[in-house]
This record gives C-alpha cells, sequence and structure tokens, in this order.
C-alpha cells in the first residue's frame, strides 16, 4: 500500500509526467512499500537508518546499478512530495548513497563500414545526400552534431581549409578540413552570417540513423557514434593523446583518455586473430 497514493498520483499528472511515467514511479515506490513491510513498517514511518538496508536489498534481488537508480529516483520525488505537503517531518532519502553505474564505453562503427560502404554510396533522395554530408562531416572532423549544426559561412577559412567551432562552455576551437569534408562545406555555404544547416538535431540523427541502417545494415548508429568512431581510429593508427584531446574540444585529458580503453579492447581483437586464428 502506497500512502496518499491517489494525491501523489495528481501531484505527478500536475507536474506534467505521462501516464507510463506515473506507472512507472507507483511501481518503483510499491519495491519499497515491501521492503518497509519487511521491516515491520510503513512507508511513511522510514528512517535514515532504514535506508541503509535499502540498496543492499534490492540488490539481493538482482537489481543492476542503472534500475536501483531509477527507483531512487522515484522514491526521492515521493518522499520530498510527502515533505512538502507536511505528511512526514524529514526526507529520510536526504543522504541516501547510490550506486555507481558500471562504465559504458562507446562502440566505434568499423573503420571499413564507414570509408568503405557509407563514403562510396551514391544517394539519390535529397535527405540520403544530405544524410552522408552529415556523416562524411561528423567523421572527418569529431564535430559535435550541435557544432555542426551551429557553424555558419563565417566560421569557414577555405584559404588554410579549416573550421572554427564554437563548443561547450563557449570555448572555440580551429579544426582541419580534409579535401572530402571541403567539397561538402562548399555545397552548403551561402552567406557569412547563414547556417550551414537548417534542420533540427532530431532530424539529424534520423538521417545518420537510416542511413547505417540502409547501407550498412547497422542499427543504433548515431552522429555521437562517429565522433567516437573519429577519435578511435586516429589513435588506431597512431594520433597521440593530447592531440585528440584538442580536436574534440575535451577541457581535460580524462576525457580523453575513454578511447585509450577503447583502442586496447580493439588491440585485444588483432592479437587474438593473429595468434589464435580468431576473428
Amino acid at each position: 500500500m502506497i500512502p496518499y497514493e491517489e494525491e501523489f498520483i495528481k501531484h505527478l499528472m500536475s507536474l506534467g509526467r505521462g501516464e507510463k511515467t506515473v506507472e512507472a514511479y507507483l511501481r518503483d515506490i510499491k519495491a519499497l512499500s515491501e521492503f518497509a513491510g519487511d521491516l515491520g513498517k510503513g512507508i511513511d514511518e522510514l528512517d535514515k537508518g532504514d535506508f541503509r538496508f535499502f540498496i543492499p536489498y534490492l540488490q539481493n534481488k538482482g537489481l543492476n546499478p542503472t534500475t536501483i537508480n531509477r527507483k531512487i529516483t522515484s522514491i526521492r520525488v515521493y518522499f520530498k512530495f510527502l515533505l512538502k505537503r507536511g505528511y512526514i517531518k524529514k526526507d529520510p532519502t536526504a543522504h541516501i548513497q547510490r550506486p555507481k553505474n558500471p562504465k559504458r564505453f562507446p562502440r566505434p562503427v568499423d573503420k571499413d563500414k564507414i570509408l568503405g560502404i557509407i563514403l562510396l554510396w551514391n544517394p539519390e533522395k535529397d535527405e540520403e545526400v544530405l544524410a552522408k554530408d552529415i556523416i562524411i562531416l561528423l567523421y572527418s572532423t569529431g564535430m559535435r552534431i550541435s557544432e555542426l549544426l551551429s557553424l555558419r559561412g563565417r566560421d569557414i577559412n577555405l584559404s588554410d581549409m579549416s573550421i572554427v567551432v564554437k563548443g561547450k562552455r563557449g570555448k572555440f576551437r580551429k579544426l582541419p578540413i580534409i579535401k572530402v569534408a571541403y567539397d561538402v562545406i562548399m555545397k552548403y555555404i551561402k552567406g557569412p552570417e547563414e547556417k550551414l544547416f537548417n534542420i533540427s538535431r532530431f532530424k539529424a540523427y534520423r538521417l545518420v540513423k537510416r542511413a547505417f541502417e540502409k547501407i550498412a545494415k547497422i542499427s543504433g548508429v548515431h552522429p555521437h557514434t562517429l565522433r567516437h568512431s573519429f577519435a578511435t581510429h586516429l589513435l588506431e593508427n597512431g594520433a597521440d593523446l593530447k592531440s585528440v584531446q584538442e580536436l574534440l574540444g575535451h577541457s581535460n585529458l580524462t576525457s580523453t583518455q575513454i578511447y585509450t580503453k577503447v583502442s586496447l579492447n580493439h588491440i585485444r581483437k588483432v592479437y587474438k586473430r593473429v595468434w589464435e586464428g580468431e576473428d
């Protein structure tokens, strides 16, 4: 049983939460109700000390850190509601320690899938031409999709084959462009103040995703995947970490070091093929 359930549902609806989201909140809070029942308490009787055992309780049920963290988020929303309405005097979840989510390393697209399939593709539809052009620019520069869609004519320096990109926190960086990227850019320059691309991020994601599904038979590829691929393939081909950091616009080297782990995974696979004859 969830105390003040109907009132809490109305509270969530007033915040614009959809029906599915509300159902997810209630499922998570019911898990807490079971925990409280095992302690012989009601949810609104739980104290800070009880929550020291809540995460181990969920872990013993085989739940992963991502699921546990989602449940904690739902439960904290519920307790803030109880506190705001005066149903409890203190929030027992205020100092709850969340389990760390496992690190997820980026999965780059195989270089042959980009260079050997996508770049040799001869699209016929206008949207497919646009998709290919976006893929070329993202993969050849390592730009974020937001940076690409913000480019204006004034940011392109054709005399030294470079572009100026405005990254996170308003930091600018200069990126070299290769011939294939230059050919694409020339198609879209209109004027110094006009953007090269007047499309939404959503549409750019959709174009890239559909292109890889259709031509390379790969699902789940999005613009940021191409940024991962750019960095990983540079490192695999001898680029130093500091140079890749500058190209990506990372403020510190730690953010870039994740790609060395991706590259090491690639090297291990190569070793296996060489020494063990495995694919």
